[in-house]
């Protein structure tokens, strides 16, 4: 559904001593990836690796140096078409659910940016306060839940309604760019629960951009490694104990410790 080909990135260097200085920091090397249709991508690295530059790329943000960024078969920045095209099927989810939601806002109000969007795009209008509580029923939210605002929600009921407003536009593409870290790890597991649900009723694709790898086992279908800008590793996550890359192994035996040390009388039998 969605490739990039090459993608190369640079910003300017903030440390120079012209005030209008030209060199130039790169972030991200040859970068390339594809996402087939009804698939969920999981791009993993650690803070610095590039995971939000590559995000802002992918959801049309960013334009790359070099390379292209191609929706079915369409380049997003070698044509307004493209550009067009990923605006009508992309949605976001971001990490932090708080500045991503407006506070004066009601939940009705949050969820109501999602299908204000579907119909200017559609070009027809839809009744409102139905959709909104079916939305919400969809998220495992409530009716009672529209006349609340973010402050009155837990984080886990506030990135569901993020959840819902994304839907609400009718995307074929979701991007999440660390939209579950801020949460506790029981709220996790009820979230990525509820994203294999969407995906499956919905048939939406996932790009899943996280610094967690059990969270990429747990939703994904493929996995890339993102190491200092660069493409390390690219793999099927069934696959995953097979890999030998370096940086994927090192993050493979992290997860195996700690699950040891939390639960020491069962390590024998962990894999």
């Amino acid at each position: 559904m969605i490739e990039m080909k090459d993608i190369c990135v640079s910003f300017r260097s903030e440390r120079q001593e012209k005030i209008f200085g030209v060199t130039r920091k790169q972030v991200l090397f040859d970068v390339s990836l594809s996402v087939p249709k009804g698939s969920c991508l999981g791009i993993l690295g650690e803070s610095g690796s590039g995971k939000s530059t590559l995000g802002r790329v992918l959801c049309g943000l960013l334009k790359p140096d070099k390379g292209q960024v191609l929706l079915d078969g369409v380049s997003v920045y070698g044509s307004r078409a493209g550009k067009r095209a990923l605006q009508n099927k992309l949605s976001v989810v971001f990490q932090d659910y708080t500045t991503s939601a407006n506070p004066r806002f009601l939940v009705s109000d949050i969820i109501g940016e999602g299908l204000w969007a579907m119909e200017r795009r559609e070009h027809r209008s839809v009744n409102r306060a139905e959709e909104i509580i079916r939305l919400l029923e969809l998220v495992g939210l409530d009716a009672s839940f529209a006349r609340r605002f973010p402050h009155e929600l837990s984080g886990g009921q506030l990135q569901r309604v993020c959840i819902a407003r994304a839907v609400a536009c009718k995307p074929e593409l979701i991007l999440f760019d660390e939209a579950i870290s801020s949460l506790d790890t029981h709220t996790q597991v009820q979230i990525m629960d509820l994203l294999r649900d969407l995906k499956e009723r919905l048939g939406l694709t996932y790009v899943f951009i996280t610094h967690d790898l059990t969270s990429v086992t747990y939703l994904c279908d493929h996995v890339l490694f993102l190491y200092q800008g660069r493409v390390t590793e690219q793999t099927a996550v069934e696959r995953l104990s097979e890999t030998k890359d370096e940086y994927a192994l090192r993050l493979l035996h992290s997860i195996i410790d700690f699950a040891e040390e939390e639960a020491p009388c069962n390590c024998a039998a962990l894999p």
